[in-house]
C-alpha cells in the first residue's frame, strides 16, 4: 500500500489534473497533504496556476489575430531561404 503523503515526482505528474479538480479519492489527499509540507511543489502549483491565469487572459480572439506584418515577412523569408 503506497503511503499516505505523495512524493515530488508524483505530485508533479498530478498538478494539472488537481487544478482542473479531476482527481478524487487517494490520490488528491496524497497529492493534498504533500502540497502541505513541501514548498518546492506548491512554487511548481503556484507557477502553474499563474501560467494558466496568463494564457486564459489572452482570450480566443488574440488567439485567432493574424500575426504581424514583421513575423509574416521573417517566415516568409525563411520558408525562401529554405527553398
Amino acid at each position: 500500500m503506497k503511503p499516505w503523503v505523495a512524493t515530488c515526482r508524483e505530485t508533479s505528474a498530478h498538478l494539472s489534473d488537481y487544478l482542473d479538480g479531476d482527481l478524487a479519492g487517494r490520490t488528491r489527499i496524497r497529492i493534498m497533504r504533500h502540497l502541505g509540507r513541501c514548498e518546492h511543489c506548491r512554487a511548481l502549483l503556484d507557477s502553474l496556476t499563474r501560467t494558466l491565469e496568463q494564457l486564459r487572459s489572452l482570450g480566443t480572439g488574440d488567439l485567432a489575430s493574424p500575426a504581424p506584418a514583421t513575423v509574416r515577412a521573417i517566415v516568409e523569408r525563411i520558408e525562401r531561404d529554405e527553398r
